[in-house]
């Protein structure tokens, strides 16, 4: 596990495959199953640009130019 430059939450980073990059998710974010409103914290992880608040300095969405 890692921590966010941004917000200091522990992240753990998901490798897209080889030379496709990696994507940080939330090790032990929430999960809802939409169809029984179950929680889980199993396979299913959040994208950490999804719950932090520094997101936008990190994602293409905040750059400018």
């Amino acid at each position: 596990m890692t921590r966010c430059k941004g917000c200091g939450r522990e992240m753990v980073w998901l490798s897209l495959g080889k030379g496709k990059g990696a994507v940080p998710l939330d090790p032990r974010a929430p999960v809802y199953d939409v169809t029984t409103g179950a929680r889980s914290e199993g396979r299913y992880m959040v994208s950490h640009f999804a719950t932090c608040p520094q997101a936008n300095r990190f994602s293409g969405s905040g750059k400018k130019g």
